[in-house]
């Protein structure tokens, strides 16, 4: 069912990546709630979120270009060291009762920095663990494993933020990367291709020149772009929708965070466990469009248990969308250009929610939280379906 474990290299990844992921959701929702009850405000949310973002949207690209041909493991390790000493940092100014946001701000951007290495380093290297017919089912055992942490990350922060306080969820999140540390300094990742790298300014353009030229990287990357800035902001501005339109606490807070994995788990165990799809293209339409009016659902609850079903539904959609995405940008691209063109990806997936993130949670501020996420489902399940009209290479799933 899961032929992917069959590579050791890549059982020993995903297992330290998912123990990291656990703490990731620990920290996230403690850090959501920290900044809210520090700052009051949705924008600030976005603001914070931004920050931790901003080096991988301005620096995503750059990165890709940096890392053809370097050591893969080198990198992983060392990012992974960031953002433990992040944790760690988070941790004790939260204990003492030194925190502001504004340090809060300075410790993201350090961490946004190296996840501009880090992000497309990994997706990079998945394909060398794994033979291509192995592909999709690695992708999604990967979003198995950061959704799975999702469900266990939350619901154990909850508990652990309300028994101890939101430092101890940051410090636990410290040790999960240091486990993830162990864990890729135990692989041995077959070297790709080698030769003469060219200049950074001219490798960064031929990266952009080449995904432009074709017809279907095109289409999944503006895809991806409007997904993350207009749909996946629900998740940073999800404290004030369980504050102030939900009127939840921390534990019912957390269970949002909770269903979203909930669903995303069933979605990547029913890729996995189907093996390679036809119709990608297709799928990947579909979803966006369906997790689009998932999310002006959201904004229109007002009842916890409706939001709790309308959210495992987004999850469903959402990771078998960005699975078979994923995989579609993974086989079409040629090996040269796969670190630039997965940087690419990287921008999109941690850079752009969190400007979304800005815009929308400053328009909520104006108009609503409810209405803000509303239009920007909006914006995504109408790209969607303009998408799917206008470019017969992404119906298809193949290159023209």
């Amino acid at each position: 069912m899961f032929p992917a474990f069959g590579s050791r290299n890549f059982a020993i990844l995903w297992t330290g990546s998912f123990v990291a992921n656990v703490g990731v959701w620990m920290q996230s929702v403690a850090m959501g709630w920290l900044i809210y009850d520090l700052t009051k405000s949705a924008a600030w949310l976005g603001r914070v979120g931004f920050a931790g973002a901003a080096p991988t949207l301005f620096l995503g690209l750059l990165g890709g270009a940096l890392i053809e041909g370097a050591d893969y493991r080198r990198i992983l390790g060392g990012a992974a060291l960031v953002f433990s000493t992040a944790a760690f940092a988070l941790a004790a100014l939260t204990a003492s009762g030194h925190v502001t946001v504004w340090m809060v701000i300075a410790i993201s951007l350090a961490t946004g920095s190296a996840n501009a290495l880090f992000s497309p380093v990994f997706q990079a290297v998945v394909p060398r663990l794994v033979p291509p017919e192995h592909l999709l089912n690695a992708i999604s055992l990967n979003s198995i494993s950061f959704n799975a942490a999702r469900v266990v990350g939350p619901l154990v922060g909850g508990a652990v933020m309300g028994w101890f306080g939101p430092a101890w969820c940051f410090a636990l999140n410290g040790c999960g990367f240091l486990a993830l540390v162990a864990a890729i300094f135990a692989l041995d990742i077959p070297a790709g291709r080698r030769g003469a790298r060219p200049p950074l300014a001219t490798a960064l353009r031929e990266g952009i020149d080449y995904a432009r030229r074709e017809p279907l990287l095109r289409a999944l990357l503006l895809l991806c772009l409007v997904l993350s800035l207009f749909g996946f902001p629900y998740m940073v501005l999800m404290p004030a929708l369980a504050r102030d339109v939900l009127h939840l606490g921390p534990e019912r807070f957390t269970q949002l965070f909770a269903a979203v994995g909930v669903g995303a788990v069933v979605g990547g165990l029913g890729l996995a466990s189907r093996g390679d799809v036809r119709h990608k293209g297709r799928i990947v339409v579909t979803c966006a469009f369906a997790f689009g009016l998932l999310v002006v659902a959201l904004a229109c609850s007002r009842d916890f248990a409706a939001a709790i079903g309308v959210l495992v539904a987004a999850g469903f959609s959402m990771i078998v969308c960005l699975s078979t995405l994923n995989t579609l940008v993974q086989t079409t691209v040629d090996d040269a250009m796969r670190g630039r063109v997965m940087s690419m990806v990287t921008v999109s997936l941690f850079g752009l929610p969190t400007l979304g993130a800005w815009m929308l949670g400053s328009l909520g501020d104006r108009i609503g939280i409810p209405a803000a996420l509303g239009t920007g489902g909006l914006v995504v399940a109408l790209v969607a379906v303009g998408l799917g009209l206008t470019s017969p290479e992404l119906r298809h799933g193949a290159k023209r």
